[in-house]
């Protein structure tokens, strides 16, 4: 039988979810695209999973008894994986995931400031949503992390603030347009905006006080800011962009006035952390925080 290990993940994912749409938002997923890969779970086993009602799904005595027996089976799978990783990254290797925001301008620094100190350990950078994030860590798929201080739900990790990060406006410069706009003018510009599951989407979404319908989403930092060199609309991304990313395409930066475009940045590893070079990133991360700040050109 050809099931697959993530698909039994996700079965597992949404037995724990109080509904689909929910587990379909945390894996960032659609809800149809999960809907579909457990009814192919259902159909490979050979029985229902789940019962469908006006309220949600809820498991039938099959799908619990799956669940029963998986939940630990993938328990001793992870923690087998983080100790055999953990044993052979303290010396050797460092694993950082983060969100998309904070890798454009914060990952490519503190990876040329780890090597100038002399750090000699390979390092692994990977990109996901901020529930992702917090949850390699947690399973020892990454040695740290960097997200936004909201998305930290888990007492499994201890987190360090680093800075707070500003939210900006980007669009095509050149168009004679105030540098500046009102929360109550974002919702009919033709917005870049990231899927609603995404913490970025929820604050905007939160100071306009209602849900908007973007013009193009986009959960690439590049892609948001080539659409919006295009003219197919204005991004919303952190301010602390470099320069490099911003002038070279032809945008400006717009500052949004009268609510707060603001979200703490912190990084985060597993308490009693083993690795090494963990302690040295976030000292990097630190003064990095620090030192940094809005570029002076067009913030």
């Amino acid at each position: 039988m050809d099931t697959s290990d993530h698909a039994l993940r996700q079965f597992v994912f949404a037995a724990r979810s109080p509904s689909l749409r929910k587990a379909a938002e945390t894996l960032a997923i659609s809800q149809p695209a999960l809907s579909k890969q457990i009814r192919r779970l259902e159909e490979q086993l050979g029985f229902a999973l789940f019962r469908r009602h006006g309220r949600g799904i809820a498991l039938t005595a099959s799908g619990a008894e799956l669940l029963a027996r998986l939940e630990p089976a993938f328990e001793q799978i992870d923690h087998a994986m983080g100790a055999a990783a953990a044993a052979g990254a303290s010396t050797h290797h460092l694993g950082i995931a983060t969100v998309n925001t904070l890798a454009a301008y914060l990952l490519p620094d503190l990876a040329v400031a780890f090597r100038q100190q002399g750090a000699t350990a390979r390092l692994t950078l990977m990109t996901a949503s901020s529930q992702d994030v917090v949850e390699a860590v947690v399973r020892g798929k990454a040695d740290m992390g960097f997200v936004y201080d909201v998305a930290i739900d888990s007492e499994e990790v201890e987190r360090v603030l680093l800075h707070d990060e500003r939210l900006v406006g980007y669009r095509l410069a050149g168009q004679g347009l105030p540098r500046e706009i009102a929360v109550a003018q974002l919702a009919a510009q033709p917005l870049i905006l990231p899927p609603r599951p995404y913490v970025l989407r929820r604050i905007v979404e939160r100071e306009c006080g209602r849900p908007l319908l973007p013009a193009i989403e986009s959960n690439s930092v590049e892609l948001t800011l080539d659409l919006a060199a295009a003219g197919c609309g204005m991004g919303i991304l952190p301010a602390r962009l470099g320069a490099a990313m911003v002038a070279s395409r032809g945008l400006e930066r717009v500052r949004i006035v009268g609510g707060r475009f603001e979200r703490k940045v912190a990084a985060i590893r597993r308490h009693h952390c083993g690795n090494q070079w963990v302690a040295q990133a976030i000292g990097i991360a630190q003064r990095l925080s620090a030192l940094g700040g809005e570029p002076e050109d067009e913030a």
